[in-house]
């Protein structure tokens, strides 16, 4: 049940973001990335095999982690 309702909720937000490209052709390449990102992370709650899974949720948890620290380091230097 809970991987029905995330593949609902990744499909709802990519539609939502395939809805603001539309809305707001400027953002388009963004738009794009972000839409195949999402389409991508909820394309891995698919995978049978849990330690694969485990593995891929291990992954995108540090990467989060880690893009916020670099997200922080350059507002903190200016550079953003």
């Amino acid at each position: 049940m809970i991987r029905e309702a995330i593949l609902f909720g990744g499909v709802l937000y990519v539609l939502i973001t395939v809805a603001q490209i539309i809305d707001r052709p400027a953002i388009w390449s963004g738009g794009i990335i972000v839409a195949l990102v999402l389409a991508i992370a909820t394309a891995c709650y698919l995978i049978h095999d849990e330690h694969r899974l485990h593995i891929s949720e291990i992954i995108a948890l540090w990467a989060a982690v880690l893009l916020f620290l670099v997200y922080a380091t350059l507002k903190f230097g200016g550079v953003l």
